[in-house]
């Protein structure tokens, strides 16, 4: 099983995205805040969403998308942290084909 390895995007990227290696692909993932949707739930603090895109090894967030995805709208997650862990197991899925 591979070790997945953290590193940052280049500076000339667009901020916001983390970059891991796995399998022989980057996975790319942005969490951002998004407009809270729900009335009930506006005192919460913020809600944040992901998008991921799956690239080839050297290869920017916006260079050669393999694949991608973004969250569930129906769900959000209550920090950036959870919202990049979310993203990173979705890209592992998409290059393993779950």
């Amino acid at each position: 099983m591979d070790t997945p390895i953290l590193k940052q995007v280049a500076a000339n990227e667009r901020t916001g995205w983390k970059t891991e290696e796995y399998h022989g692909k980057q996975i790319h993932v942005c969490a951002e805040p998004r407009v809270p949707e729900n009335e009930v739930l506006a005192g919460h603090g913020l809600q944040w969403r992901f998008t991921v895109r799956i690239t080839g090894v050297g290869t920017g967030p916006t260079e050669d998308i393999a694949a991608s995805a973004t969250s569930d709208p129906e769900l959000y997650y209550s920090t950036q942290a959870i919202a990049e862990d979310m993203g990173f197991l979705r890209g592992r899925e998409l290059i393993e084909g779950t």
